[in-house]
C-alpha cells in the first residue's frame, strides 16, 4: 500500500513570513494550530502560522504553554476557516471535532 503524502498548502492565517504574535522574522517555527489527529487537517486547510521561538515553545509565553494564546489563535483560525471555505460551524465541528468560537 502506498501512503499518500499530505497536500501542503499555504497558510490562510497570514500572508507575511513573520511571527504571528510579535512580527519578528528571525528563527521562525511553523505551528499547526490544531494538533494531534487534526494536524493533517491543519496542514491541508492552511491552518498553520509562523511563530518565533519565544512565542512557539521556548518560553512561558509560547503557544504550547500559554493556554490563553492557544485558545485565541484557535478561535481566530476557526473564524478564518469558516470565511475562507464558506462553511458552517457544523462543518467545522465535523472536520475538527470541536467549536472554539461559541
Amino acid at each position: 500500500m502506498i501512503k499518500q503524502s499530505i497536500k501542503h498548502k499555504d497558510s490562510i492565517m497570514q500572508v507575511w513570513r513573520c511571527c504571528y504574535v510579535c512580527k519578528n522574522t528571525i528563527g521562525l517555527h511553523k505551528h499547526h494550530i490544531f494538533e494531534g489527529r487534526n494536524r493533517n487537517n491543519s496542514e491541508e486547510d492552511g491552518l498553520w502560522l509562523y511563530l518565533c521561538a519565544k512565542h512557539h515553545n521556548m518560553s512561558d509565553e509560547g503557544i504550547h504553554f500559554n493556554k490563553e494564546l492557544d485558545l485565541k489563535v484557535k478561535k481566530e483560525a476557526e473564524k478564518r476557516w469558516l470565511e475562507y471555505y464558506n462553511k458552517t460551524i457544523d462543518d467545522f465541528i465535523k472536520r475538527y471535532g470541536k467549536n472554539y468560537i461559541e
